[in-house]
């Protein structure tokens, strides 16, 4: 199964209003961090990116017609992505991803919002 896949599969799991709000499998494209993030991050890093998406961008995997919507389900996967990350043990890795997250809400809210992908690059090479 893919990893997109599985954020899907795990959002909707939790909620029929997020399930609910899943578009279409082919319309997911492939995760952003494959292959530059070591295997046991990819599916936290990959729900962190999603809930990133969510909040600040254009998702791959839900329909952000409800902002509020969007806006819950970009929380929950911040936070499932954040426990799936907890579950390797690398506290490391769950403070730089934590981080990463505090520094893009401030970037966009200080209109900065276009400095956050070189924080997400640097911050998924750290990971390595």
């Amino acid at each position: 199964m893919s990893v997109l896949r599985e954020v899907a599969d795990r959002a909707a799991a939790e909620s029929p209003l997020w399930a609910g709000a899943l578009l279409p499998a082919a319309k997911a494209g492939r995760p952003r961090f494959a292959g530059r993030c070591p295997e046991r991050h990819l599916l936290g890093v990959e729900m962190i990116y999603e809930g990133y998406l969510l909040h600040y961008g254009r998702s791959r995997l839900f329909s952000q017609g409800d902002a509020d919507l969007a806006l819950l389900t970009g929380d929950y996967l911040y936070a499932a992505g954040l426990r799936e990350i907890c579950a390797t043990g690398d506290l490391g890795a769950v403070g730089a991803l934590a981080g990463l997250i505090s520094r893009c809400a401030r970037n966009q809210g200080d209109g900065r919002g276009a400095d956050d992908a070189a924080l997400w690059d640097e911050t998924v090479s750290a990971l390595s």
